[in-house]
């Protein structure tokens, strides 16, 4: 290991006043987790003489279980945190959906108690894409972010679903309820991406430990197939900016639905260039039914510098909410992604996102991200 970092002075988020928790997500990625704190991440801690408690995922849900059960907890005791995160983005996604849940369940104005000290994440990506990591600036070097970087409030954005939806888990095999009964509205919260069309569905169709081992050539490998047997995705779409009417696509049929609050969805995959990084915007990506050909050139613009948007066939906009009226029987093209995670809508059911919305120092961001 280099010589530098190691002689970093602390930054005020690895501070003795703090309880520092490394959380390390086994099966992200390539599922190296593991192997780069052992070999890297614990060296370099245990070089400052820090104390921290190490975490091992067991299950998808063990960091959900752990904000649950101890980050919460420590917040709204006023215990300051920091959290170090060896995963994809699904991993700070559960932490940002249980903390904001759980403060919401607690309080009418959906804000946090008076005593509320936001944990601290420091990211060492170790998913697939790691949309986050790469638009923030932390993927380049995640060691120096975290001995260098400042603690930012991280944006976020609610997914309101109607009643029937399910969590897909266990690579595509099971169905999980959102809530405890079939005839309630269920709400989740992400920090990074929502799609329908598509790129939802090639992040479903590769989540599996067959696609993973290729890496990112999992998701073209999945829009390949996709694309080979093209399907448009039937249903209404509509968004809006605050104090401003619905607008609609001017065709009735979709190939690509999708709402970002980040620049990359991987090191070159600029699909949002007007994005900066944490700045709580969420732009509108939406493509009508092309060909395959057609979808092909589009969204090959993506790369490296984000030329798709000035096509005139693809929608570009900020937005503060997006609606979407399912219109599918097949249960395959009523799945929506947030964050990497999947979710079915029942039957003529409906998906709307809302951006959260707040600048600077805002009570409804649950966390900081350091970067």
């Amino acid at each position: 290991m280099g010589g530098p970092i190691e002689n970093q002075p602390l930054p005020a988020h690895l501070f003795p006043d703090r309880e520092i928790h490394v959380v390390i997500s086994i099966l992200s990625g390539h599922q190296k987790a593991q192997h780069y704190y052992d070999e890297t991440l614990k060296p370099l801690l245990d070089s400052h003489n820090l104390r921290y408690s190490t975490h091992t995922t067991n299950s998808e849900r063990t960091i959900v279980n752990l904000t649950r059960s101890l980050f919460v907890i420590n917040a709204t005791q006023g215990v300051k945190q920091t959290i170090i995160l060896l995963s994809g983005d699904g991993g700070i996604t559960d932490i940002v959906d249980t903390l904001t849940s759980i403060l919401n369940r607690r309080n009418d104005d959906s804000r946090p108690p008076s005593i509320f000290f936001k944990p601290t994440v420091v990211l060492i990506p170790m998913g697939t894409g790691n949309a986050l990591a790469w638009s923030s600036g932390v993927a380049r070097d995640p060691l120096e972010s975290m001995m260098k970087g400042t603690p930012r409030s991280l944006p976020s954005f609610q997914v309101q679903f109607s009643p029937g939806a399910r969590l897909v888990v266990n690579e595509g095999r099971n169905r999980e309820v959102l809530t405890d009964s079939d005839d309630k509205e269920s709400t989740v919260y992400g920090a990074v991406v929502f799609s329908w069309g598509l790129h939802a569905s090639l992040v479903a169709m590769s989540d599996n430990a067959e696609y993973r081992k290729h890496g990112l050539e999992r998701f073209k490998m999945a829009a390949s197939r996709l694309l080979t047997d093209l399907h448009y995705y039937r249903g209404k779409v509509q968004w809006r900016k605050v104090g401003e009417d619905w607008k609609s696509p001017p065709w009735s049929e979709q190939s690509y639905v999708l709402a970002t609050m980040v620049s990359n969805l991987e090191e070159h995959f600029k699909i949002s260039p007007a994005t900066k990084p944490l700045d709580g915007t969420l732009r509108l990506v939406s493509i009508g039914p092309e060909p395959a050909s057609e979808i092909t050139r589009l969204l090959g613009q993506v790369y490296p510098s984000g030329d798709h948007v000035s096509d005139p066939k693809v929608i570009y906009e900020e937005i503060d909410g997006l609606k979407i009226q399912f219109d599918e029987e097949d249960e395959r093209w009523r799945m929506v992604c947030i964050d990497g995670k999947i979710v079915t809508i029942a039957k003529n059911g409906w998906v709307e996102v809302t951006r959260i919305p707040g600048t600077g120092i805002d009570a409804r961001r649950v966390v900081e991200v350091v970067c």
